[in-house]
């Protein structure tokens, strides 16, 4: 018989995650260890890989499980190396920052205050010195650092991705973008992302913003090319079939959804307890033995796929419907970000890493490609005929 298993709220050991806290006295206070040896360096490189390792180098990740950043701080120790100097949280800072910060609690705590990654990076005391830039002067924030569940609209006004989120529209974002091409010209920057429709845009989806255009005190003159709303009538029945269409592809391939695994569920969707960060389960388990094929339940495109946090080895896909379906705890992965798969594709095997009790798959359905945003997995795969 498979083990049933379940989650439980994450809690970090010394195999899976760094605690990177200290605690003095009883008091539960975090403080720096203060060293009377050497002190401790490491270049960019060797923090590159730790970071690989703690969070599949995704330095403004927040997964939700209590640790931030490329370097996955507890927050506690964040605040008593002076992270806040910099953000009030890891996850918020910059990559040379987080570093900055690590270099004051490598020289405190040493290599094991990253158990398992420290040995898998090289990192040891008596390294060179990271050539960083704490004060964010000198270096500009990559397209790869701007993650879309964590980044904050001010950063991404700065950066050259735009992270869209609920009432925005083509023609809002271009204007306070400055876009250059107004509404039409982010529209085809982004048209394979966006669809058909370019009234339709979810929050959560990541839009190119190329090139932006000079600031101008004046609204473009022509209204026919100011925003969506105000498109022609030929373009607006060119547009409502081209929707049309869409909803019709969309309807059909929701139909045809089929299930990740062949086996009844355990652990239901929203089952309360505090074994879960939410407070519920945010997925559906099915409980299988490890080496199961796990796949794609409809067609659509890989936009994660490695370690999740306390999701372990995971893939999340964003389906033609605008839906992310997410298969967490694998313990093999067969596809790749950006890679585009079909329904019924085998996308990985099941496992029980990260935070986990026993073999088994645990599944979500989000509207979102971030933890928080789930909806019944279960409702949505018998809406495609799946049988359960």
């Amino acid at each position: 018989m498979a083990v049933r298993g379940r989650h439980r709220r994450y809690q970090p050991n010394r195999i899976n995650r760094a605690s990177l806290t200290v605690t003095a006295g009883g008091a539960g206070m975090a403080l720096p260890l203060i060293g009377t040896g050497v002190a401790q360096a490491a270049d960019v490189d060797t923090w590159n890989k730790v970071a690989a390792c703690e969070s599949t180098n995704r330095w403004h990740v927040n997964t939700g499980n209590g640790y931030y950043g490329g370097l996955q701080f507890a927050q506690s120790t964040w605040e008593a190396y002076g992270g806040t100097r910099y953000a009030a949280r890891a996850d918020l800072a910059t990559k040379d920052q987080q570093i900055a910060v690590a270099e004051k609690v490598l020289d405190g705590q040493g290599p094991g205050a990253w158990p398992q990654c420290s040995v898998r990076a090289g990192l040891t005391q008596g390294g060179d010195t990271p050539d960083i830039h704490p004060a964010g002067t000198t270096r500009k924030t990559s397209v790869q650092d701007v993650q879309p569940q964590t980044t904050p609209q001010s950063r991404a006004g700065t950066a050259e991705m735009y992270t869209v989120v609920r009432g925005d529209t083509l023609s809002g974002i271009a204007e306070s973008q400055q876009v250059k091409g107004g509404w039409q010209g982010l529209y085809a920057a982004n048209r394979t992302a966006i669809g058909a429709d370019p009234d339709l845009i979810l929050p959560g989806q990541r839009l190119a913003l190329r090139g932006k255009a000079a600031p101008t005190k004046t609204r473009p003159a022509s209204p026919a090319t100011s925003s969506p709303e105000k498109k022609t009538s030929s373009d607006r029945q060119a547009a409502d079939r081209e929707a049309a269409e869409r909803e019709k592809q969309s309807t059909t391939a929701s139909r045809s959804l089929v299930a990740p695994v062949s086996s009844p569920t355990g652990t239901p969707y929203r089952r309360a307890g505090s074994s879960w960060s939410k407070g519920y389960h945010t997925g559906v388990d099915f409980p299988v033995p490890t080496g199961t094929s796990v796949k794609s339940v409809g067609a659509g495109q890989v936009v994660e796929a490695g370690w999740g946090g306390s999701f372990g080895y995971q893939v999340v896909i964003r389906h033609t419907d605008g839906r992310y379906s997410q298969y967490a705890h694998l313990s093999a992965i067969s596809v790749k970000a950006g890679q585009s798969v079909g329904a019924g594709q085998r996308i990985g095997r099941s496992g029980s890493t990260g935070n986990s009790t026993g073999p088994h798959l645990h599944f979500e359905v989000r509207t979102g490609p971030g933890f928080g945003a789930d909806i019944d997995p279960v409702a949505y795969l018998r809406a495609g005929g799946v049988r359960i």
